[in-house]
């Protein structure tokens, strides 16, 4: 129990600073200079104003000196990033004290912040991308797996490269940018293939209903851009944490599969 409420708290705090991340890393802003402050007054948030989700519920939503609303991303990354942190050792048997869950950990949060970013300013920062290839490929030579996610990561730029200049090609224009390209690179340098490709086709099978549903209430129109990096960030962390019961399922409904 104990362990659990600490991991709770750690993802949370972590989900902290994943936020400062999401805001800063797209418009090229240094993570650690200034301190956080509020985006619309620029007054610094004093330490008791900064406790992961405690802070905005007892600020009702609000900063403290210019009452301005504060966006309920803050409160939901932090609450997400917990939450996550919380099913490494349930679902997937990586504790705390495991190295394997900081590896792990790292790939939940980053996903997070690549999500967010995208759907908030349409571009995926670089550096959680690159870091995450980096520190993919030396858990893989930690473990005794080097070419897992070296493959893993050749596969997932190169399927999507193919997908982008074959979309371009047809629809004359881009259907994918480059930050996706470096997204799916990241998501198969931890998740390997076959359970890479899971991940693909869940964030595109993911990101075609999402697309549907937005044209359907015409919330966005056909010319419009949809960010995709959300829906692969989603397909990657659903194959990370259910990807065996997924593929298990469909051998269930499908089981010529297994022959």
């Amino acid at each position: 129990m104990l362990v659990n409420i600490f991991v709770f708290v750690f993802g949370a705090i972590i989900g902290s600073f994943l936020n400062v991340c999401i805001y800063r890393l797209p418009r090229n802003q240094s993570i650690s200079f200034p301190a956080s402050h509020c985006p619309n007054c620029q007054k610094p948030i004093a330490p008791w104003d900064n406790i992961p989700i405690i802070s905005y519920l007892l600020l009702k939503g609000k900063c403290r000196s210019c009452r301005q609303p504060i966006s309920l991303r803050y409160p939901a990354v932090e609450l997400l990033n917990a939450v996550l942190y919380l099913m490494i050792p349930s679902l997937l048997g990586f504790w705390i004290f495991d190295f394997g869950f900081y590896f792990i950990a790292y790939f939940v949060s980053a996903l997070i912040v690549i999500a967010f970013s995208d759907l908030e300013t349409e571009i995926i920062p670089d550096q959680p991308v690159f870091l995450g290839i980096i520190l993919g490929l030396i858990y893989g030579a930690l473990i005794g797996k080097l070419l897992d996610p070296l493959l893993g990561a050749a596969l997932g730029f190169s399927a999507l490269f193919v997908v982008q200049k074959f979309g371009a090609f047809i629809y004359k224009k881009d259907v994918l940018g480059d930050g996706d390209l470096k997204l799916a690179a990241f998501m198969g340098a931890y998740l390997y293939a076959p359970y890479l490709f899971l991940g693909l086709f869940l964030g595109y099978l993911i990101g075609a209903l999402a697309a549907l549903l937005l044209l359907a209430f015409k919330i966005k129109k056909m010319e419009d851009y949809i960010p995709f990096g959300p829906y692969l960030a989603l397909g990657g962390l659903l194959t990370l944490l259910f990807g065996p019961q997924i593929i298990n399922l469909y051998v269930i409904i499908y089981p010529g599969l297994g022959k």
